[in-house]
């Protein structure tokens, strides 16, 4: 199993990096860098950072980390959300180069859009990341939290809906989401996923930097600790509240936060006399430091009303602090409630105040909570998440087919698909110059032909029929099949992603147009193509480009928005779900045996499709205008033969299988 892991940040990737070369499945780490003078927390784990097997997989893209953080020093609004969109995006494409062959990816979410189509057009499976809630379910908790403190919803900026569009396209595209609780997976459950898309693997916590303290005395004053950013998504006006009804009963404590505070919180807080609650604050710690802080505290509070995993929860416990959590820190994967921790439940000032005065009054029991937290932390080391990593990758990876769907859903869709009565299809029928371009000088009158993905047969068919003597054709739609065969094609209904109807070395030539991006295997398509061709046969296949110039655009105006979302308990049923540029075409081909031996473009590009990049109906129908009435040169279509991979909206490929040998 070869595994390349790539994240623009740090979050727990080190710690699965470091798991996975011990192991040797480590391929390749892609990363922003690993300054850790500039970001504090970029420090690699001991057992690796001087190891140079491991260094030498290392491929860092620096540039949209440092441009982020400049952004981030600007004074201008929204300057957060849009260093992450300028960040996550610029890493995402230039890391596609790093992309290589292997078993497994693993990115990001919000930052792995390219690099998941890129892996899959290499034939790896691809996981994505999410630390927390599915992204839709976390902001509506947020946002329902702050309408109880009488602030307004999030002012989502247009950078935060389109990392967040985005971020929905990865969940969509990916084979399989990881997440560290039950609390993240059911929230992906709630909107519809299929279980089984959906793993569940608990963080670790570094066993050695966090210990307990030799020194668990009485302290005449206790302290309470809080470690995250302070605002509302982590419960802290709960807590605030909690510690001032405390103290009106007379106990005595200090109340210590670290973490910045969110600028929103800080507004509300300003005008709130809960602010006096808080005894001591440090905007920052480092991971390092924070033990220090761990063992001068007594308890250890976090309330959060949503979270993934809390890591800092499994930090306190293993630092042998009791530790009081609410139910959406995810902590139910550290914590048996009452025997080695305490959960309360989320937003419940009473039950928070409850549990905080039980710890702090009764010394024997709060050390009695913090030894056995300490003791049951052994079971969460970063060793054990290793373990937990390896089993489910390769659970994931022997899965047989990673169907998605069964084959009658999916031909049910394609016959709507086709269906004429039901307003727009894609059929048209060629023009001569288009037949001239995909098939001009490609087969010969006594050739057998295999059309892949004929669709209803509208198209090229009723000309390429005459052309050769047998053509034949396959495709899942029922319907398609039979108009197929109302024209006089010999078609069959076939799933493309099982093995073709066919024996090896039948046909002299084989066509795909436009149906390669509609697959969930398609390498797996392409592969049984080569099969039943010939030595020296010839195959003609095109997809959209996804590399056109409007399609970049897109992705700086638009974070890539290139396929539709549709339903996700039903995920083929947005039509295309695999996206290709020249370059990953080309290797889709070669890596399946086939000889390139032409690039050509459908003879359609117009200069203004780059106004559709800009979004509203206005720019789309002016784009579409020019496109019809101005001639090939004003819209300066020749630059699609120029340079294609910019250039041209449909990529057409020839391929040959290479001849054999004479011995």
């Amino acid at each position: 199993m070869r595994v390349t892991v790539s994240v623009a940040g740090r979050f727990h990737a080190y710690h699965l990096v470091e798991q996975l070369a011990k192991r040797g499945l480590l391929q390749r780490f892609i990363t922003t860098t690993l300054n850790d003078t500039l970001l504090p927390n970029r420090t690699l784990p001991a057992s690796v950072a001087n190891d140079p097997a491991f260094l030498s997989r290392i491929r860092r893209v620096p540039l949209p980390e440092y441009l982020s953080y400049g952004i981030r020093q600007l004074p201008m609004r929204n300057n957060q959300p849009f260093s992450y969109f300028v960040k996550d995006n610029l890493y995402d494409r230039s890391a596609v180069k790093f992309i290589a062959g292997g078993d497994l990816f693993v990115g990001w979410a919000s930052q792995s859009l390219f690099q998941l189509r890129e892996a899959k057009t290499r034939g790896a499976k691809t996981i994505v990341e999410r630390g927390s809630t599915h992204i839709s379910e976390q902001y509506h908790l947020i946002d329902t939290e702050r309408k109880k403190f009488g602030i307004p919803p999030m002012a989502h900026s247009r950078w935060d809906r389109l990392l967040e569009e985005k971020q929905l396209k990865e969940y969509h595209e990916a084979d399989r989401i990881v997440v560290p609780s039950e609390f993240a997976r059911e929230s992906f459950l709630r909107r519809g996923f299929d279980p089984k898309k959906i793993v569940k693997i608990r963080y670790g916590v570094d066993l050695e930097q966090f210990y307990p303290s030799p020194e668990n005395g009485p302290r005449e004053v206790p302290t309470v600790l809080f470690v995250g950013a302070i605002g509302f998504q982590k419960g802290v006006p709960y807590l605030l509240e909690a510690a001032r009804r405390l103290r009106q009963k007379g106990s005595k404590f200090r109340l210590k936060l670290i973490g910045r505070f969110e600028t929103d919180f800080e507004q509300w807080l300003k005008t709130n006399s809960l602010r006096s609650e808080i005894d001591e604050h440090l905007p920052f710690v480092a991971n390092r430091e924070l033990v220090r802080h761990m063992h001068a505290a007594d308890l250890f509070v976090l309330p959060s009303v949503q979270e993934g995993l809390a890591l800092v929860v499994a930090e306190a416990m293993a630092s042998g602090l009791p530790v009081i959590a609410s139910e959406y820190t995810g902590a139910r994967e550290f914590i048996e409630d009452g025997t080695n921790g305490i959960i309360v439940p989320p937003a419940d000032t009473d039950s928070l105040a409850e549990q905080i005065e039980r710890v702090l009054g009764d010394h024997n029991f709060a050390r009695s909570l913090g030894a056995r937290a300490a003791q049951s932390a052994q079971r969460f080391g970063w060793e054990s998440y290793g373990t937990n990593i390896e089993r489910a990758y390769r659970d994931i990876l022997d899965e047989k087919g990673f169907e998605k769907t069964d084959s009658g859903e999916v031909a049910s869709f394609y016959d709507t698909y086709w269906d004429r009565s039901s307003g727009w299809t894609p059929t048209h029928s060629f023009t001569q110059p288009q037949l001239d371009l995909h098939f001009k000088g490609a087969f010969h009158p006594n050739d057998s032909v295999l059309d892949v993905g004929c669709g209803d047969a509208t198209n090229y068919q009723a000309w390429l029929v005459k052309q050769v003597r047998d053509l034949k054709a396959i495709d899942i739609s029922p319907s398609g099949i039979a108009a197929a065969r109302r024209m006089g094609i010999d078609a069959r209904e076939h799933d493309l992603s099982k093995p073709f109807p066919f024996s090896s070395n039948s046909f002299e030539g084989a066509v795909c147009l436009e149906v390669l991006e509609h697959l969930y295997d398609p390498k797996f398509a392409v592969k049984e193509t080569f099969r039943v061709l010939k030595p020296g046969g010839l195959f003609i296949a095109s997809v959209p480009n996804n590399g056109y110039f409007r399609e970049r655009l897109r992705s700086l105006t638009k974070a890539e928005l290139s396929t539709s979302i549709s339903d996700f308990s039903n995920e083929w049923n947005g039509a295309h779900i695999r996206f290709y540029n020249l370059h990953s075409f080309r290797r889709l081909m070669e890596v399946c045996g086939f000889q390139i031996e032409s690039v050509r473009s459908n003879a359609d590009a117009s200069i203004f499709d780059g106004l559709d990049a800009f979004g509203g109906y206005a720019a789309q129908h002016l784009s579409s205008m020019l496109r019809r009435k101005l001639p090939r040169l004003f819209r300066l279509a020749f630059l699609e033969s120029i340079w294609p991979a910019m250039f041209a909206p449909h990529i057409i490929l020839w391929a040959r299988k290479p001849k054999e040998e004479v011995e």
